[in-house]
Order: C-alpha cells, then sequence, then structure tokens
C-alpha cells in the first residue's frame, strides 16, 4: 500500500531546540525512522476500549470453569493490552491532498509528505526476531470498540490488535489514517530504502527546501509532487515535479564493496564456471551490494549443471534483531537475461 507521513517544514523546533525538518531528513537520509509509543501519539484517546461486556462474561463463566481458569483469562488479556501498549505505531494516512493534514502537520502547508510503500517496509521484517509489522486501516466510530472473550478464541493477532489500537473517534476521520504496529516502540528503526517512494511538497514549502530535499536523496528515482490548488475550488491536487538531479550517482546504502577476482577465484563448487558468466555475475552483485542492509559479500557460488546457470551470493547483514548474520540472493541466466529467483 502507498500511504503518507506529514511532516514539518523548517521552523519548527523539538525539545531539544533543534529543527525538525533538518533533523527528520537526516534521520529519513539514513533509511530511518522513530516508531513512538502509544502514549507518545497526540490522542489521548488512544487504546481506549470497553470491556464491560468482557467482565460480564467472566462473571458469568467463572462459576462454570475449574482451577481459575476465568481468572487466568482476564491475566491473560491484561498481560497482553499491557504488551499493545508499549509497541510501536507509526501512523500514516492515506490521502495526500488532504488540506487538514497539511495544516495540522505541515506547518500550515509549509512542510512535506513522505511517500512510503508499507509492504516493502513488511516485508523487510519478516526475517528478524522483533517487529514483524502488523498493518491495518484504523476506523472511526462515536463509541469505543469493545472487547469481550470472543476476541481471544480463534481470532488473529490482527484482529485484537484493531480492537486495541485500531479505533478512533469520528472527530479524527479525516486523516484516513493507516497504522504500522511494531513489537517495540518508542526507538529509531533502520528500515529498506526502497520502502521510501518520494515526496509530496506542501503548496508554501519554500524552493531551498524543496530543492534540499531533492538533492539528499538524489540517486534514488524518487517521484516528486507539489500541492497545488484547483482553479476555482477548494480542492487540492498534485503537480508532479522533475527530479533536479537525475544523473546523480545511484545511492547504495552501506557503500558495499567487492573483489569480484577474488570472489570467482574462491568459487570452487564447479571450476570455471563463474568466469564463464562473469558479465552475469557482476550484474548481480552490483544488483546485491545495493540491496538493504547488507554489509558485505561473503562469497558466491555459480553453477551451469540446471535448467538455466545459476548464480547465489552469500552477503553478510546488518539488520537489528536478526536471526541470521548472513542472507543469501539468488539469480537465474534465462535466455540472456539475468532473473532473480
Amino acid at each position: 500500500m502507498i500511504a503518507y507521513k506529514y511532516r514539518s517544514g523548517r521552523g519548527t523546533k523539538d525539545d531539544n531546540g533543534m529543527d525538525i525538518f533538518e533533523r527528520d531528513i537526516e534521520l529519513l537520509s539514513h533509511d530511518t525512522i522513530y516508531i513512538p509509543t502509544i502514549d507518545q501519539l497526540n490522542d489521548p484517546a488512544e487504546a481506549l476500549y470497553d470491556d464491560s461486556l468482557f467482565n460480564l462474561q467472566i462473571r458469568l463463566f467463572k462459576p462454570l470453569a475449574s482451577g481459575g481458569a476465568m481468572e487466568r483469562v482476564k491475566d491473560s488479556v491484561s498481560n497482553l493490552y499491557n504488551k499493545v501498549c508499549s509497541s510501536g505505531i507509526y501512523s500514516l494516512s492515506k490521502e495526500p491532498a488532504n488540506e487538514l493534514m497539511w495544516a495540522y502537520y505541515a506547518s500550515g502547508h509549509c512542510g512535506y509528505a513522505i511517500i512510503f510503500d508499507t509492504e516493502v517496509i513488511s516485508r523487510s521484517f519478516k526475517e528478524v526476531k522483533y517487529d514483524t509489522v502488523k498493518e491495518f486501516d484504523v476506523a472511526y466510530s462515536t463509541k469505543l470498540p469493545q472487547f469481550d472473550i470472543t476476541k481471544i478464541m480463534g481470532q488473529s493477532i490482527v484482529d485484537m490488535l484493531k480492537c486495541f489500537v485500531g479505533n478512533k473517534s469520528k472527530a479524527w476521520k479525516h486523516e484516513a489514517e493507516h497504522r504500522l504496529v511494531f513489537e517495540k516502540g518508542g526507538r529509531r528503526l533502520k528500515i529498506d530504502y526502497r520502502a521510501i517512494k518520494g515526496f509530496v511538497f506542501g503548496s508554501r514549502m519554500a524552493e531551498e527546501d524543496i530543492d534540499f530535499i531533492m538533492k539528499t536523496f538524489s540517486g534514488r528515482d524518487l517521484d516528486y509532487s507539489k500541492i497545488v490548488l484547483k482553479e476555482n475550488s477548494y480542492e487540492l491536487s498534485l503537480k508532479k515535479l522533475k527530479d533536479r538531479y537525475p544523473t546523480d550517482e545511484k545511492y547504495c546504502p552501506n557503500k558495499v564493496e567487492y573483489d569480484i577476482g577474488k570472489l570467482l577465484k574462491n568459487d570452487k563448487l564447479i571450476e570455471g564456471v563463474g568466469y564463464k558468466y562473469r558479465a552475469f555475475v557482476e550484474a548481480a552483485l552490483k544488483e546485491v551490494s545495493r540491496e538493504a542492509f547488507v554489509i558485505d559479500i561473503d562469497h558466491i557460488v555459480v553453477r551451469d549443471d540446471q535448467e538455466y546457470p545459476n548464480i547465489v551470493i552469500w552477503t553478510k547483514i546488518d539488520q537489528e534483531d536478526t536471526y541470521r548474520t548472513f542472507r543469501k540472493f539468488e539469480y537465474e541466466v534465462v535466455k540472456g537475461k539475468l532473473e532473480a529467483r
């Protein structure tokens, strides 16, 4: 899903006296976002729910259960709720041209919105111990969500999360919020740089700030737009902008270096095959060196005893809480073209 993060323009200071615009762009340029906890969000009614039916069910079932079973159920729900309250919530909007969002969260249209691909974010955390990302749209209502015992009987974790942190008052409906929920909040988190798809600039954003962002993120093939007012209308629309630095060097997150000669020499699985497909090996290595979290090329294996010549590249990974320090990338040479498997 494509979603948007509205951010302040230049001139707004944080609690440490640092310009929020410069702070956020510096952080994002290193492929890092800040994941707040629930109590750091701006709605004091976050994570409120109606547990009256649940408490009634506990009282009704208590005489029928043995060994304090219902008390254990109640304690389990309480522990789950406390865990949810310590989780991280990253709030995005599905709307890039909402005038209230631009007014409230983007310094009166002087700020910007980051364009994110949430699927890329989620996919990049599938192989780590923590922070498996759950995502869903926020629902809006005049009443608190009702929690009952069925929410813990055969329901998915996403359904339970929605009950606790997936509902807000209708007063917030204009935000069209889409949430990413991480296991731990209150911290900075490195993401796959390809999740950043571009920027939408506010209608009042200074030209020098637009240029600053484009220069900072040059080499990433990002999309840029600016908010404009439609003629004879209150409605906002997006005007496409050209990248001002289209010929800058392609972005590589970790500046991975490697010696292809040494890698080919050390590949002893089938003698000489790597040299035979050297051009494809070079193309694969160049692609892998730009992968998120890859910090080193460890070794390669090239073989052509299958249907298609096969190239496997083993890399070292630097990603917080990762299960493995190594990750492999596999390619095939199909009809003269390199294809990722």
